[in-house]
């Protein structure tokens, strides 16, 4: 399983940091179950703690939720780019990564980041569905894959340390174990340290240092490590021609198979390639339109798309693919991709609220000043290594922004998109596409 020639290793970490402000804020967090609305119809709009062990949620909505996210996100994210780049996400990173924040959060803020992934709906049944993604992956046999977290926050600026409240509940739902201490570039070598341990040495340095305005540091890893089901043998991976996006041919190693698993929609064909133990699988999606980009395919395919495409499964045919090695790196300021979805609170400087995680000792305000996402990955005979690493920076109330027949063939041998899927609810954990 852990034989480096033949597991695969997919990792994704996200990264948080808080800063403190200078604004007075109330002191004490605000009772939860005070402020909860008098009318049952209407949700939350801030975390109960005590609660999400007890909170139910329709797993086939949310998931659908997931997904219409995912699709959204990379629309977004796609529209910012060159249609021949090779881009990848983890929507899965982007929303843990949000979740620890939102956990944290009160109000309109709670509720926009919540929305982000399922419009309308509860932030504590959103909550309980990250969680149970979490214990999902936690719980994963004949693959290693698991989530790690962490919190440090400031002693110099949060001697209180956390809102115990929200300590207890990271600790429980999100397993995240908490430091404290006074921070230095010991604590920046401790950080990156704990990241690359984490990630087996996928992502080794994130922090260059931190700011003195740094109140707290929130660190998700995710790791997986398993073997393709059916490994190509020696014979099975030859040379051949890639066309890229921009018209160029150039020589790859093409991955070359035979399935039983085909789907085909108005607007793409595809197959789907299971690691050890079938929990999770590569699939392709292989645009019907030769002449565009996969970023130009992907930006406009849609969760509904989505849906059509993997409902069209079928066993009918033998299926002769083709997949080429690739390995490349992306990153992305999603600043500009998260406000256009609506997440546009959390990067006011006036009214962003996350209280909920602690008050810096000068009662400083704290929100969004920035979301980075970087992304890597490698796919070769062996299988598939990839890791995804966010990062929240959140300032204080006075810094500014940063500018910011029945024989079928699926021969990827031009532009394509993929996803890393979890086989059960095919659901993406990852997302991208290649160009060449």
């Amino acid at each position: 399983m852990r034989n480096t020639t033949t597991k695969i290793t997919a990792l994704l970490m996200a990264s948080v940091i808080m800063m403190s402000g200078c604004q007075g804020r109330n002191n004490s967090r605000r009772s939860t179950r005070e402020e909860k609305p008098s009318d049952p119809e209407m949700f939350n709009t801030t975390i109960d703690y005590e609660d999400l062990d007890r909170v139910s949620f329709n797993e086939q909505d949310f998931n659908s939720d997931y997904n219409s996210y995912s699709f959204r996100l990379m629309s977004q994210v796609l529209s910012g780019e060159d249609s021949d780049a090779n881009v990848m996400v983890s929507p899965a990173s982007i929303m843990f990564a949000m979740d620890l924040a939102a956990a944290g959060a009160n109000g309109d803020t709670l509720t926009q980041i919540t929305d982000l992934y399922a419009e309308g709906s509860d932030p504590q049944e959103q909550q309980a569905f990250a969680a149970a993604m979490m214990n999902r992956i936690n719980a994963s046999e004949d693959v290693v894959f698991n989530t790690a977290n962490a919190i440090w926050t400031n002693d110099n600026r949060m001697s209180s340390g956390l809102n115990p409240d929200y300590q207890d509940y990271v600790e429980e739902y999100f397993d995240a174990q908490a430091n404290q201490e006074a921070f230095s570039m010991d604590t920046v070598n401790e950080i990156n340290s704990w990241i690359e341990e984490n990630t087996n040495g996928m992502i080794d340095h994130v922090l260059d240092d931190l700011e003195p305005e740094a109140i707290a540091v929130l660190v998700n890893a995710i790791a997986f490590e398993g073997n393709w089901a059916e490994a190509y043998e020696d014979y099975q991976v030859q040379t051949m021609s890639f066309t890229t996006a921009s018209g160029e041919d150039i020589d790859v190693d093409m991955l070359c198979d035979e399935t039983s698993v085909y789907y085909e929609s108005d607007k793409a064909t595809g197959f789907i390639k299971y690691y050890e133990g079938g929990q999770y699988a590569f699939l392709t999606m292989l645009p019907s339109d030769e002449s565009i980009s996969a970023n130009e395919f992907l930006s406009g395919f849609t969760a509904e798309d989505y849906n059509d495409f993997i409902n069209s499964r079928t066993y009918e045919y033998q299926v002769y693919t083709r997949l080429p090695e690739f390995d490349y790196d992306y990153d992305t300021n999603l600043n500009r991709v998260l406000m256009s979805l609506g997440v546009t609170e959390a990067f006011d400087e006036d009214n962003a609220d996350f209280t909920g995680i602690g008050f810096a000792d000068d009662g400083g305000n704290i929100f969004i000043g920035r979301v980075l996402h970087n992304t890597h990955i490698e796919l070769d005979r062996n299988g598939t290594r990839a890791a995804a690493a966010t990062t929240i920076v959140m300032l204080d109330g006075t810094a500014c922004l940063p500018d910011e027949e029945m024989i079928r063939y699926v021969y990827c041998d031009r532009p394509f998109a993929y996803a890393i899927v979890d086989t059960e609810t095919m659901n993406p954990i990852f997302l991208g596409t290649y160009n060449g």
